[in-house]
């Protein structure tokens, strides 16, 4: 394992696109949270914007504004990292140098593991010192009272880098492969969603892949605005315990069946 990482550490840890990919993220993941005082004056039924920085709102204020983070800037840099070995034929010559497949595959699994535990942990970090600074105190019980939110995100950060890594593999051109992952998850999810709606019905509509994986960090003042339940602007989440469940088996059927492809392609 260890050799393994080393190996993914010497083929990109020069690369400026990884790089700048990562100082992004590192940099706007805290920043996002600024945004929350650009957020004009809401209703009185709604929370004031103290609850973006105190405990235990800030878990998530952080982790919705997070999870945009790790869609594009964690994403982005896996299918980099898969298709410009495609391109430069890198995948190719590690297997004929002796690697298998399954350890390959294996390797770019680990990583993307790896990458949702740093993002992981980075959203801790952040989310306790925006919380304790801002009065909540930096014990225990603010890290555990927050319905689940940081198994939450991790789960998270594992299915949007899971659903890059099934991208990167079968597409492996890198530009259209960001063009897709990006479409998708903003545009075709929705459309497609809307469509089972109008011709299938309401049953099974949230299912869908990346839709569940934002419901484990939604928007936050869906929680609060009880009120668009009950207008024409209905707001359906996946609860949380059904999200993750479903997200789970989304996440492990992209790793299979990505694997499996590649057992079967040609390099």
């Amino acid at each position: 394992m260890i050799a393994l990482l080393k190996l993914e550490w010497s083929k990109f840890s020069k690369s400026n696109i990884i790089v700048l990919l990562a100082v992004f993220f590192l940099l706007f993941f805290p920043a996002s949270m600024y945004f929350g005082k650009k957020v004009p004056e809401l209703p009185a039924f709604l929370p004031g914007q103290d609850v973006y920085y105190n405990f235990p709102g800030v878990w998530d204020y952080l982790g919705y504004a997070g999870s945009w983070m790790v869609f594009f800037f964690l994403g982005v840099l896996i299918i980099y990292t898969i298709t410009h070995e495609i391109r430069f034929k890198t995948m190719r010559q590690t297997i004929i140098n002796g690697m298998s497949r399954e350890q390959y595959f294996g390797s770019k699994v680990l990583v993307v593991v790896l990458l949702s535990l740093f993002a992981t942990c980075y959203y801790t970090i952040v989310g306790s010192l925006i919380g304790g600074i801002t009065g909540g105190g930096f014990e225990l019980s603010n890290l555990i009272d927050n319905e689940m939110a940081i198994p939450r995100f991790f789960l998270m950060s594992l299915s949007y880098l899971t659903f890059a890594l099934f991208i990167a593999f079968n597409i492996k051109k890198s530009g259209i492969a960001v063009f897709f992952y990006l479409t998708y998850v903003i545009v075709i999810e929705f459309f497609a969603r809307a469509l089972h709606g109008r011709f299938l019905g309401e049953s099974f509509k949230n299912w869908y892949p990346m839709n569940v994986t934002e419901d484990l960090m939604p928007f936050p003042f869906y929680k609060y605005a009880e009120f668009l339940q009950e207008s024409d602007m209905l707001i359906s989440l996946v609860p949380y315990t059904q999200s993750a469940v479903i997200t789970s088996v989304y996440t492990l059927l992209f790793i299979g069946l990505t694997f499996l492809l590649f057992k079967k392609r040609d390099l």
